[in-house]
């Protein structure tokens, strides 16, 4: 197979600038924080009148889901692993949960993540009410019913110039809180 190399590297350059310039017009701003305790997710009528809590943003998001103490996120991390061994014994596309990786560490940061479409189904997905195929925290899937408060924490990211950001720029912007905050659970945007 014969690429042209020359042009490959003057594209991937070409990139490289247009993603500087994309990523010097962004700003990052706090748009709210979301509180929801856990009984509130577990019960599918009092969550389904919280949920109008969320709504979906017109422009890219990042999210940080926290607890409020490094005992609750201990106390996760013991209940996480306890399934865990449970989980990979399942079979994949069948009976397994496709939860989110975990990292080796305890922290009260649990996930960072972004959304450009649906942020209320993701939020649906991290907190275990709907779904088990994509990959996500599914909390009450295996939390064991302790009674704590997940705390997520939104932040718009616009552009300068009034345009939609494209996603692989959000997807830098996330890697670099990603990489700061050090969460729990997940891993780094797909670049």
């Amino acid at each position: 197979m014969k690429i042209d190399e020359l042009k490959i590297i003057q594209k991937a350059k070409d990139f490289s600038l247009l993603l500087q310039q994309r990523i010097g017009k962004s700003n990052i701003e706090h748009f709210k924080r979301i509180n929801f305790n856990s009984k509130v997710f577990r019960n599918s009528k009092i969550f389904d009148s919280y949920i109008d809590m969320i709504e979906n943003s017109k422009v890219p998001i990042i999210y940080v889901i926290h607890v409020s103490n490094s005992e609750t996120s201990t106390l996760l991390v013991s209940k996480f692993n306890e399934f865990h061994k449970i989980n990979i014994t399942r079979i994949k596309n069948k009976d397994r949960v496709n939860t989110s990786r975990f990292n080796g560490n305890v922290s009260k940061i649990l996930y960072v993540g972004s959304s450009i479409t649906n942020f209320k189904t993701r939020i649906k997905n991290h907190l275990g009410v709907m779904g088990s195929r994509v990959y996500s925290l599914h909390l009450a899937k295996w939390d064991q019913n302790i009674d704590y408060d997940v705390l997520i924490d939104v932040f718009k990211v616009n552009s300068s110039d009034g345009s939609i950001l494209e996603r692989f720029v959000v997807e830098i912007i996330e890697q670099q809180i990603w990489d700061e905050l050090k969460p729990v659970f997940g891993k780094k945007s797909g670049l």
